[in-house]
């Protein structure tokens, strides 16, 4: 057998051991994190192999320097609210004793859950910021997808197969419609995306009471007023018990969609045309035009497709978990979803990461609270300090590159100067 046949076959049986091993993991079956181990300890042989033991060194280096901040971020995160803790009259040890294992191992699957939608929202951020945009609308945009599912959900009469799809597309042209109004205020007024985004959230959210009592939740007339009518069954995503019996019963396979939209999201990015266009605006605005790309198109296209990544959050959350829409839903997944971006540095796989995180601290903090009684808020001191330094480090890096750059200036000014006395 030829070497690149075997290399090949090798490759494909690796990723199907990680996708499987990856797959279990998530449905609490805590052995498949072996199988995903076992495959990534496969990838990195046969990039050694490949690389040499010198390349390899240097990119491991490179990889570990990436993951520095975000994890120093983190520890001095957890140092801080041990402290907390202390002055307040709690027992950090204890306390995220609870906090780890409640979001690790016993509440597994609602880190889970509260993770599958901001890895939706964190891309939808993440795919603005590498265009260099700022939507910000994200939460306006979950809703939409919310309102989308749940009105085709509640009409649509089609079986899973067809259904399910049609939904999800739907409801990302719906997210994308949101943001129409937007871009072509960024493209045609310069208006700053923040702003309008923004408005555009906050109106959305101000309509869904109204689209509530359109729908099966008028007070007057409904048993369960505030709440949308229940959408009908064989629109539901596939549950993780159907194939693994000791899954919870309220796992479902919408974390498995958000993981493919994260490689979808890095292969556009990476290996398109339209990817690199997007890069080179979000870069460099002017160095772009210049190169015959229309920045104009670029960002209009850029603004929608996070527009309909967003809603996706919103059309999975109905699909596989409300199978209604509330009132009183206060989700918050666009707002966090700037925290996982940030986090995970705009990386679409690394947001996967930062979303279960974000899940863990969620569902460990409310365990932490119930067996440790230490305060919730702990974990939200914890998420902020977590923030407060990512983007400290942002700040130090811009204003040092700034700093070198006019300093570098100068002397190059100062010498222009002393060469013309001589």
């Amino acid at each position: 057998m030829r070497p690149d046949r075997a290399r090949a076959i090798i490759m494909t049986s690796a990723a199907a051991m990680a996708a499987i091993g990856s797959t279990l993991y998530l449905a609490s079956y805590f052995a498949g994190g072996l199988l995903a181990l076992a495959a990534l300890a496969i990838f990195g042989f046969l990039r050694r192999s490949e690389l040499g033991a010198e390349g390899f060194a240097a990119a491991s280096r490179s990889m570990l320097k990436a993951a520095a901040v975000p994890a120093i971020g983190i520890a001095s995160a957890l140092a801080i609210g041990a402290a907390v803790m202390l002055a307040t009259g709690y027992d950090p040890v204890a306390s995220y004793a609870a906090l780890f294992y409640g979001g690790l191992v016993r509440n597994w699957h609602i880190s889970v859950l509260n993770a599958t939608p901001l890895i939706f929202t964190g891309l939808a951020i993440s795919f603005g910021f590498k265009g260099g945009l700022f939507n910000i609308g994200a939460e306006g945009q979950y809703f939409v997808g919310v309102m989308a599912a749940t009105w085709l959900g509640l009409k649509l009469n089609l079986p899973a197969p067809l259904g399910v799809p049609l939904v999800f597309v739907v409801g990302m042209l719906a997210g994308a419609a949101a943001n129409l109004i937007p871009a072509a205020l960024k493209v045609k007024t310069g208006a700053h995306e923040v702003v309008t985004t923004m408005m555009m959230a906050y109106a959305i959210r101000t309509l869904s009471p109204m689209f509530i009592r359109a729908n099966g939740g008028d007070p007057a007339s409904s048993a369960h007023p505030y709440a949308t009518a229940q959408i009908g069954e064989r629109l539901w995503l596939p549950l993780f018990k159907d194939v693994l019996p000791a899954s919870n019963y309220r796992l479902h396979v919408g974390v498995l969609v958000a993981v493919a939209a994260a490689f979808a999201v890095r292969f556009v990015l990476d290996r398109t045309d339209l990817g690199f266009k997007i890069r080179a605006v979000g870069h460099n605005p002017i160095a772009a035009r210049t190169q015959g790309i229309s920045t104009a198109r670029i960002t209009f296209a850029t603004l929608l497709i996070s527009g309909a990544l967003a809603s996706m959050a919103g059309v999975t959350q109905v699909l596989g978990l409300d199978h209604r829409m509330f009132q009183n839903l206060n989700a918050g997944y666009g707002w966090n979803g700037i925290s996982i971006a940030l986090l995970a540095r705009n990386d679409p796989i690394a947001i996967v990461f930062a979303a279960l995180l974000w899940g863990v601290l969620d569902a460990g903090g409310q365990y932490m609270a119930r067996t440790a009684s230490t305060p919730n808020a702990i974990i939200e001191i914890v998420k902020s300090v977590i923030l407060f330094l990512l983007l400290a480090e942002v700040v130090y890096s811009s204003s040092g590159a700034a700093i070198k750059r006019f300093l570098a200036g100068r002397k190059a000014a100062r010498a222009a100067s002393e060469g013309g006395r001589s």
